[in-house]
C-alpha cells in the first residue's frame, strides 16, 4: 500500500487505510506501507502486524513496488495527492505489476484546491493525468470508499464495472470496548473536523452562534488542526463563544472516540465529504449525528434514516436541530434513529467485512 500521508499519524484517511493494512496482515497477507512522511523510527519495522517503510528516494519506491504481488495505491482528489499516486501507477505499469487504486474522495474535493493555489488549468491536466492512470493495463480494479466516490470516477469515463465500493472500516470491537464505560454525556456537541477552507470551518461556527440563542449555556468541543485555527479562535470571540467552545487540536483515537461518547450531538458543516469516518464513529457509539445533504454523510445516514440532514450551507436549522436534541425533545424518535443508525454502522463499517472484500479485487 503506498500513500503520501503518514499512514499511522491519526487523521481520517490514516485511521481508514492503516485500519484495513492491519486487517489484511491478519487475514494471512504480508503487508508493507510505504509512505515517505513515514515516521523514522517504523522503518523496517513491524507496526501492529504491518511493515511501515519511509520512502527517501524514487529507487525506494521502485524496489518496494518491484517487491510487491499487489501495489494499492491511495489517491485523493485533492491537490496534495495526486502526483505521487500517479507516480505509483507508472511506476507499476512500466514494471509491469498490477496496482489498485485506492480512492478516498468525489471530484468535489477537487473544487477546493484553488485554496492551496492549484489553478483550473493545472487541475485539469491532473485529473488527465489520473484518469489515464485509472485506465492502466496494469489496474484491474479500482475502489471507492463510498457510491459518491464511484460516481466521481465513473463521470471520468471509467467503466463503472471497474469500481467496486468498500467502506471506510471501523474497528467494531475496539471502539465498543473504549467506550464501554463512558455514561454521562458532559459535551452537548461535538466537531471533529479538519480546520480547512472544504470542511465548512465559518458554518460551523455560525451554527454554533445561533445555538447560542437556543442553549445560552452549551458546551461544544471542536477536535481538528489545520489553517484555519486563528480564523476559528477569532471567530469565537467574534461570537461570544468563549464560555461555550473549545478547540482541541491532537487526540488519540481512542481518545477521540470517547469524546464522541460524551457528547449528546455530532455535527459536521462540511461543503464536500466523501465518507465520514467520524459520522461513522458516532453513528456506531450513539451519538446522533447532524450532518449536511453531501456525498459521504447523506449516504452514510440513509439520507435522514440513520441521522439529521440539513441543507448544505444552512446555519440554522441544524441549531434548531442541536437545540432539540440537548434540551431532550422528541426523545422517541431520537431514540430510534440512533438504533437504527448503531445497526447501520455494524452492518456496513466493519472494518473485518470491508478488508474481506479487497480479496474479491
Amino acid at each position: 500500500i503506498t500513500q503520501d500521508y503518514n499512514p499511522i499519524k491519526g487523521t481520517g484517511i490514516s485511521v481508514a487505510t492503516f485500519g484495513i493494512a492491519k486487517e489484511l496482515s491478519k487475514l494471512g497477507c504480508e503487508v508493507t506501507f510505504a509512505s515517505y512522511e513515514a515516521p523514522e523510527e517504523s522503518n523496517d519495522q513491524k507496526v501492529q502486524g504491518v511493515s511501515v517503510v519511509k520512502l527517501r528516494t524514487l529507487d525506494d519506491l521502485k524496489k518496494a513496488i518491484s517487491a510487491a504481488d499487489i501495489v494499492i495505491n491511495v489517491l485523493s482528489f485533492s491537490a496534495m495527492f495526486k502526483p505521487f499516486a500517479v507516480t505509483v501507477g507508472l511506476i507499476c505499469e512500466s514494471l509491469k505489476v498490477s496496482y489498485i487504486p485506492w480512492i478516498h474522495t468525489t471530484l468535489q474535493n477537487s473544487k477546493f484546491n484553488n485554496v492551496v493555489g492549484i489553478n483550473d488549468y493545472v487541475q485539469q491536466t491532473a485529473l488527465y493525468l489520473t484518469t489515464e492512470m485509472l485506465k492502466g493495463s496494469s489496474c484491474p480494479k479500482i475502489i471507492a470508499v463510498s457510491k459518491a466516490v464511484k460516481d466521481s470516477i465513473v463521470k471520468l469515463g471509467i467503466d463503472p464495472e471497474k469500481v467496486m465500493v468498500i467502506y471506510n472500516g471501523l474497528d467494531i470491537e475496539k471502539v465498543l470496548k473504549d467506550v464501554k464505560e463512558i455514561k454521562e454525556k458532559t459535551i452537548d456537541v461535538i466537531c471533529v473536523q479538519r480546520l480547512s477552507a472544504e470542511k465548512g470551518n465559518v458554518l460551523t461556527m455560525a451554527v454554533l452562534a445561533n445555538l447560542k440563542r437556543i442553549v445560552p449555556n452549551f458546551k461544544g468541543v471542536i477536535v481538528g488542526e489545520g489553517g484555519e485555527k486563528d480564523l476559528m479562535l477569532s471567530l469565537i470571540k467574534v461570537f461570544g463563544l468563549e464560555n461555550n467552545v473549545k478547540i482541541i487540536s491532537n487526540v488519540i483515537n481512542g481518545e477521540l472516540t470517547k469524546k464522541i461518547a460524551c457528547s449528546k450531538a455530532f455535527l459536521s458543516t462540511s461543503l464536500t465529504e466523501s465518507f465520514g469516518l467520524a459520522v461513522a464513529e458516532s453513528m456506531l457509539i450513539g451519538t446522533p449525528v447532524v450532518v449536511p445533504n453531501i456525498e459521504g454523510p447523506d449516504e452514510l445516514t440513509e439520507s435522514g434514516e440513520c441521522g439529521f440532514v440539513y441543507e448544505c450551507g444552512d446555519t440554522v436549522n441544524p441549531a434548531k436541530i442541536l437545540g432539540n436534541i440537548i434540551l431532550g425533545s422528541n426523545k422517541g424518535p431520537l431514540d430510534l434513529m440512533v438504533e437504527e443508525a448503531m445497526k447501520k454502522a455494524q452492518k456496513e463499517f466493519d472494518v473485518k467485512k470491508q478488508a474481506q472484500l479487497f480479496f474479491s479485487c
